[in-house]
């Protein structure tokens, strides 16, 4: 068993891959199948698919398969989570304030005017979304906008090991930004993840083993800025429009896939303290969540693996 390891930049996030019996080529093939994710669905990339289809105003867009993909899986994600998910709030986080990427704050999104207003335009979601996988287009309602974030990191993830699968390797880890994917068969003794501590000074708060599947964080103490002389974050409440008032610090959770995990951990952290884990249970996922006051919440299958875990002063 031949284990190798790549570690790069991409998604402006740090990068692992880890593969079991692989030859070379197929990581070179992994990490370019990522970069180009990255020019298809950022929205700081000004020639992206998501960019062209949020400036089109309603017009059909013609894009990359892939865009498709990830238009579908938000779907998905959508009705899984019971719409706590929702990859339409765009303007709610450019309107709170994360305009720019936290790589280059000189790259910037913005969103053209939409041609009716809010009060005249009938409400839409990202089930009015008009996808033909046969022709390859895409039409996003006039006003709607779509933001890959997080679960664009997930399905990445996922089709990185996919294709390393399919390129001769007989286990692989792809890990965006802490968020990952594992398949296949694991080196000895198994995939071990460590769930980084919200406080990010590099300390863990466990060590988790899984055989297969995806591993999501979502923290509202990541992507944080101050606007009007308030201390905000990226994560927005759909109901709201604004960023969310969780007394959560971070979800982590244990899924089938990455993207499923990354759907999962964001829905379930705006559900607070008193019912992150009534949701959890109702998905029939794993996952661990640290409240603001200090408490930590976890699924039965994972108590054993948690270890000291506070909030810093």
């Amino acid at each position: 068993m031949a284990v190798a390891e790549r570690r790069f930049r991409v998604m402006a996030s740090d990068a692992h891959v880890i593969t079991v019996d692989a030859h070379p080529e197929a990581t070179d093939r992994a990490v370019r199948l990522l970069d180009r994710l990255e020019q298809r669905w950022s929205r700081f990339q000004s020639a992206s698919d998501v960019t062209a289809l949020n400036h089109a105003g309603g017009a059909t867009v013609e894009v990359d398969p892939t865009t498709i993909t990830l238009l579908e899986t938000m779907r998905e994600a959508w009705h899984l989570t019971g719409r706590g998910f929702d990859p339409t709030v765009l303007r709610s986080l450019l309107a709170a304030g994360y305009t720019s990427s936290i790589v280059d704050a000189a790259v910037t999104t913005s969103l053209p005017d939409v041609r009716h207003s809010a009060a005249t335009r009938p409400p839409t979601t990202v089930d009015d979304v008009v996808i033909d996988r046969e022709r390859g287009t895409v039409s996003l309602p006039d006003g709607l906008s779509i933001d890959p974030g997080g679960i664009g990191k997930g399905l990445a993830a996922d089709l990185a090991a996919a294709q390393l699968i399919a390129d001769g390797a007989t286990g692989a880890l792809v890990s965006i930004g802490g968020d990952l994917t594992a398949v296949g068969t694991p080196p000895t003794p198994g995939w071990t993840i460590e769930v980084g501590h919200p406080d990010g000074a590099g300390s863990a708060v466990c060590m988790l083993s899984v055989d297969a599947g995806g591993v999501a964080t979502s923290s509202t103490r990541s992507r944080r800025w101050v606007r009007d002389d308030e201390e905000t974050h990226h994560l927005i409440d759909p109901g709201t429009g604004l960023p969310s008032n969780t007394d959560l610090a971070t979800v982590t959770v244990v899924a089938r896939s990455g993207w499923m995990a990354e759907a999962h951990a964001t829905a379930a952290t705006l559900r607070g303290a008193d019912g992150v884990l009534d949701y959890l249970d109702r998905h029939d996922v794993s996952g661990m969540a640290l409240a603001s006051d200090g408490r930590v919440i976890a699924t039965d299958d994972l108590l054993d693996a948690l270890g000291p875990w506070t909030v810093p002063a």
